[in-house]
This record gives structure tokens, C-alpha cells and sequence, in this order.
């Protein structure tokens, strides 16, 4: 059975517990309150990079191009869009981070009663600051870039479900996937 394992690293975020999250940079919401791509994290003196970017990777037994959620100190000349001459905005958050919730998810594909593949990945993360949280979240969409940004309360009732990844496989074909919840504090 192939493993693969893509979810965001615990000990690194909890580096932000205590922290200023001063704010987060991306594209404007024009029609959804989705942007492509990227995100910058402003958290005490450091920049960090969400990004879902489409790369070739092992797609249950393909190769294919899938966007992949990923997580990086970076600079403020790094985060960019991912379009040609479109400025991106700056959320203030001005609180310091109490919580970091990281959803995880766990996708099995059985092959005629074999375990075939377990991919871990990370859905989304939910930074809770100043009493509310703000989430991050990719999209169930294997291929998509987008990143869903909502603010809120009890943001991980809101995260979407996968149930699109089960379905349209072959015939002998069993996917299965659940997700579990890290709190880190």
C-alpha cells in the first residue's frame, strides 16, 4: 500500500500560539469569498505562504496535475497573485492567536479489497483570534487553487464536505475518507 502524507506540520504552527496575527494578504473577493492560489499570513514578525498550487503528484495511480495545500515562512515580495496585474488586499486582524484548529483528512482507496493508497492531507486550517476564528480552507475540488477565507464562529461545522471524492471510480474501486480535528493551544 502507498502512503503519502501532506498534511501541515503541528510543532511549526504552534510556534503562532501567543502571536499577533497582524493580518492576511490576497486577492480581492469580487463574486465569492474564494482566492486563487495564495495567501499571506501575517503572524508576529514572520511571513507565511498558503498556497494551493497545482503540481504533478501520484493521483491514486496517475499522474496528474493536483493542487496541493501547502505551508512556508516567506517574505512580503513572495506573496503575490497569481494574476497578471491585480493587486491584492490586506485583511487587519490586529489579535493575538489563542488556537489553531488544523482539519485534517485521511482518503483510502481500496483496489478489488486491497488497500491501495492512504493520502493525508490538510483540508484547512482555522486560526481563532480575539474570541472569533478565521479559516482557511482548499478546495474538495482535487484540481482546483481556489482557497475558501470565511470569519466566524464554530468554523469547523463549515468546512465542506468530501463526498465528491466518492464518487465516480471504477468498478472495484473503494474510496473512503474521514477527517479528524488537531487543536493545537
Amino acid at each position: 500500500m502507498k502512503k503519502i502524507d501532506m498534511r501541515f506540520d503541528a510543532y511549526f504552527i504552534h510556534s503562532w500560539i501567543g502571536k499577533e496575527f497582524k493580518k492576511y494578504k490576497c486577492d480581492a473577493f469580487d463574486f465569492t469569498n474564494s482566492v486563487t492560489q495564495i495567501v499571506g499570513l501575517y503572524i508576529g514578525d514572520a511571513v507565511y505562504a498558503l498556497t494551493n498550487k497545482q503540481e504533478a503528484v501520484d493521483y491514486f495511480g496517475n499522474t496528474d496535475d493536483v493542487a496541493v495545500f501547502k505551508l512556508k515562512a516567506s517574505d512580503d515580495v513572495s506573496i503575490k497573485s497569481a494574476f497578471v496585474d491585480v493587486e491584492m488586499i490586506d485583511t487587519p486582524v490586529g489579535n493575538h492567536i489563542t488556537a489553531v484548529k488544523l482539519v485534517n483528512e485521511c482518503q483510502k482507496l481500496s483496489i478489488d479489497g486491497e488497500p491501495a493508497y492512504e493520502v493525508y492531507l490538510t483540508r484547512a486550517v482555522i486560526i481563532e483570534v480575539g474570541g472569533r476564528e478565521i479559516s482557511f480552507e482548499k478546495d474538495t475540488v482535487p484540481f482546483s487553487e481556489e482557497i475558501t477565507i470565511l470569519r466566524g464562529y464554530d468554523l469547523q461545522n463549515k468546512i465542506s464536505d468530501n463526498e465528491g471524492f466518492l464518487e465516480g471510480w471504477d468498478n472495484g474501486y473503494k474510496p473512503t475518507y474521514s477527517r479528524e480535528i488537531l487543536e493545537i493551544k
